[in-house]
């Protein structure tokens, strides 16, 4: 089977650049683009904050980026501040590709894994939003690669070397050594088990090792020589954090091929080690990525704190065992009968799922008729009709896969459009910023209390001071101010809290941020607020 590069290519680059300024930016989202803001406006750019204060729970490297694109085109500009986690994303797909391609020496087994990481959902979801974890994994894989080509050679080549200490060393700059344990250790400990210990270059390892530790901790010393008792007390808290939050048993990873998506099914088999190793063309190699699969899942299981978004190094292997399955399969006609099941099963339910786009839309969700929900349902018929036939009738697998990648582009097309406006549904969206034009025509400044909402910091688009009670340097020096405050307790309990610290306190309206309507995942108490205007007693 014959699948071209460009395809590839123009996946990669519309899937995940285009419509990056749809869906409501999330609370990880919102505190990287607030520091990045900070970095610009303020130019706090190696002692970073959020809202006026330290940040140095994440190392600045994406946030970092960010700010560059923010300086350029505005840091109000979602599509901007979004845009260089986006082409990581990219970066890490086209990378693996080429890693693929070295390992196995077919580049049409290449081709569909690359295909197949692209339309992956975790993937999908991860690469439209500019979180550390995809500079994470896409430096840390980069530097992985660069190692890997060094196994390839007895010579000690000392820029491949220098590549891979650079890019694991940014790796660390962007999310600490996070990157070193989800993927740099599986593969190594995989490669270890498929194709035994590799030889130990000690001077291209130590000088790699040195370049990896001068870029990635570099930000690191900055701080903890100018700001050290600040830096120690954030790690202690970020690390007391981390391990009580989303606390889950093992058990909550054994979904994980549904992170696949529209490739879960056959991500699934492809895990079933002595058959399938029987079966591919390139046993080794399969082997390589099944126990870089497993390795990876065995680790990631081992931390307490447990998240969906956290499998994605997990989907990068997963999608090279799929790979090798579904290429088998295309390559040959000598299948079980279950396996003529598994695939019309497979690729019979996209199709299906994709006839049945306009009444999912229109009948379900009940849209609005607009051009995207309009081409959203036209193209999803017209693929569904093409997926049937080339699965009952004709029976060609390579056109269903194909087929079944055009229908994620399409849905990531026009379908992300029509998803931001079932997300924006809350019929009480009351937000701040109606407000703010008044607050700065009146020369008054605006102050938190009990107001933390990375979310209404990054939309207001200024720093909002906090009020600590037991901390009076944070009580404001003006007499008169306006001031918010979460609607976690009655507007009386408020107004006593603040007559205790010596302000009197009047109720001005309350503000509901939440794009999502109530009762929903998203719909989040920390996005409501109360506005008050308050002077000094």
């Amino acid at each position: 089977m014959k699948i071209n590069y460009n395809l590839l290519l123009f996946l990669c680059f519309s899937m995940f650049l285009l419509h990056l300024n749809y869906l409501f930016v999330d609370i990880m989202e919102a505190r990287n683009f607030v520091t990045a803001r900070e970095m610009v406006d303020d130019g706090n750019w190696l002692f970073t904050t959020m809202n006026g204060e330290p940040r140095y729970q994440k190392p600045p490297l994406p946030t970092w980026l960010s700010a560059g694109m923010g300086a350029i085109f505005g840091t109000n500009s979602i599509w901007a501040l979004r845009f260089p986690a986006a082409l990581a994303c990219v970066g890490l797909i086209l990378v693996f590709y080429r890693f693929v391609k070295k390992e196995t020496q077919n580049i049409n087994l290449a081709l569909t894994i690359g295909l197949i990481l692209t339309t992956t959902y975790l993937v999908l979801f991860v690469g439209k939003r500019a979180t550390w974890d995809i500079f994470c994994y896409s430096f840390t894989l980069m530097g992985v690669y660069f190692f890997y080509r060094t196994f390839q050679s007895e010579k000690n080549n000392f820029l491949q070397f220098t590549l891979a200490g650079i890019f694991l060393g940014l790796s660390i700059l962007s999310k600490g050594p996070t990157g070193f344990y989800v993927i740099a250790a599986p593969f190594f400990l995989a490669y270890w088990i498929a194709y035994g210990f590799p030889k130990i270059k000690w001077a291209g390892w130590i000088w790699m090792g040195i370049l990896t530790a001068i870029v990635g901790f570099s930000w690191y010393g900055y701080v903890f020589l100018f700001d050290k008792e600040t830096l120690i007390h954030t790690l202690e808290v970020e690390s007391t954090a981390r391990t009580n939050r989303e606390v889950k048993p093992f058990s909550r990873y054994f979904s994980f091929p549904v992170q696949m998506g529209v490739w879960a099914v056959f991500a699934l088999i492809s895990l079933a080690f002595p058959y399938v190793k029987r079966k591919v063309e390139l046993p080794k190699s399969y082997s390589f990525f099944f126990w870089w699969t497993l390795i990876c899942f065995v680790l990631l299981s081992l931390i307490p704190s447990k998240k969906e978004r956290y499998l994605f190094p997990l989907m990068i292997p997963l999608a090279a065992t799929t790979g090798f399955y579904l290429y088998y399969l295309m390559q040959n006609q000598d299948w079980k009968k279950w396996e003529k099941m598994l695939v019309k099963f497979s690729f019979g339910l996209v199709g299906l799922i994709a006839i049945a786009v306009p009444v999912i839309l229109f009948a379900i969700f009940k849209v609005e008729w607009g051009i995207y929900a309009i081409l959203f349902s036209v193209s999803g018929i017209l693929v569904g009709i093409y997926l049937m036939r080339e699965v009952f009738k004709n029976f060609n697998l390579r056109n269903a896969f194909l087929g079944t990648v055009v229908f994620v582009a399409l849905a990531m097309f026009f379908g992300i459009p029509v998803i931001d406006g079932l997300f924006n549904s809350n019929p009480h969206h009351h937000s701040i910023l109606t407000k703010k034009e008044e607050i700065e025509t009146s020369g008054l400044k605006l102050y938190g209390f009990d107001a933390y909402s990375p979310e209404i910091m990054f939309k207001y688009g200024n720093t909002i001071p906090e009020i600590y009670p037991d901390k009076p340097e944070t009580y404001p020096k003006e007499s008169d101010f306006f001031l918010i405050s979460s609607d976690n307790e009655p507007i009386e309990s408020i107004i006593n809290q603040l007559k205790n610290l010596g302000f009197t306190a009047k109720f001005i309206e309350k503000f509901d941020d939440n794009e999502e309507k109530p009762g929903t995942k998203n719909h989040v108490d920390r996005k409501r607020m109360f506005l008050f205007k308050v002077n000094k007693n």
